[in-house]
């Protein structure tokens, strides 16, 4: 086998592993992990590679769920560490970096397979824009993307932990958030137990976030009321940003929770409350929503980012 790029996903959940070359990911090489099944990255770097030892790597990358500094990640909702000198240690690799795995998705953008975007919102998007990616899943976060010449560039972010905006139709709920979850971050809001808070409030007893969307579809009135604040809560975070960084190549939701909520955005009006900006409420809204569903994104994102250190 040629010369090989080794990249991996890693999320609180499970583990995606794949090599890459000059031309991108190699969707057959991919193979999944559960992380509880394992003690660490690197017992998983180990038994990928087992299975691939014909590849020679020359390099090495992975997108983790949580901050990264000087190339060492701590996952936010599982206790490993992921770090460059493991992955050097384990692949032999001379290329190696750890990247925060929203990034990953944004380097990503222009490798998507065809027919895994989906427009939920129609609006501007010019090819070179500016982009904006909003994770939502067991965690939060949102990324700003870049063209640089012939390179992108998707700087790391911890977005999904600050403060949650809201309107008034809201304020009892932040309330409520800041008196019983310590904070009301983006995250404890919108990620997947975020769902779980809302119902909560609503209902004063507990649901499984997947419970809850489907409570909503069947017309339980908690759950339409969580729902219902989830997508204006949701609508004001991306309004905001969409202010900050001014996306006129689009915006793209990704994750679990984004893929299970997009269905019914439009019809809790998500559009209206993203252009709630008073003054600027028409350019908050000038921007194209989206939805990816390339389960490959974060890797392929991996596979970008190497090619670009690679050409130095």
């Amino acid at each position: 086998m040629a010369d090989m790029f080794l990249v991996a996903d890693i999320g609180g959940t499970n583990t995606r592993v794949g090599l890459a070359d000059d031309t991108g990911l190699l969707p057959e090489t991919t193979l999944r992990f559960r992380n509880r099944e394992n003690a660490n990255f690197r017992t998983v770097l180990e038994t990928y590679l087992a299975d691939h030892a014909e590849a020679t790597i020359i390099g090495a990358c992975a997108g983790a769920a949580g901050p990264v500094k000087d190339g060492v990640a701590k996952l936010t909702n599982l206790d490993w560490q992921i770090d460059r000198q493991t992955l050097q240690d384990v692949t032999g690799a001379k290329i190696v970096d750890v990247i925060n795995d929203l990034p990953a998705q944004g380097l990503a953008l222009d490798d998507l397979a065809e027919g895994t975007t989906q427009l939920l919102k129609a609006g501007e998007a010019k090819p070179r824009g500016a982009r904006l990616v909003l994770g939502l899943g067991t965690g939060v976060n949102l990324v700003p993307v870049h063209q640089v010449g012939d390179m992108l560039l998707a700087p790391s972010a911890e977005a999904g932990h600050e403060t949650l905006p809201y309107r008034k139709e809201q304020a009892a709920l932040c309330d409520w958030l800041r008196a019983e979850r310590q904070y009301p971050s983006v995250e404890v809001a919108l990620a997947g137990q975020g769902i779980e808070n809302l119902y909560e409030f609503h209902a004063k007893t507990t649901r499984a976030a997947a419970d809850v969307v489907a409570g909503y579809h069947t017309g339980d009135a908690a759950c339409v009321a969580a729902m219902t604040d989830y997508v204006a809560l949701l609508g004001a975070v991306i309004g905001d940003h969409a202010l900050v960084h001014m996306p006129e190549g689009g915006i793209f939701l990704t994750g679990g929770v984004a893929r299970s909520v997009a269905p019914i955005m439009k019809n809790l009006h998500f559009a209206d409350v993203m252009c709630d900006k008073g003054r600027f409420s028409d350019l908050a809204g000038s921007f194209s929503v989206n939805l990816i569903t390339d389960d490959f994104a974060a890797l392929k994102g991996c596979a970008r980012h190497l090619r670009q250190l690679a050409r130095g």
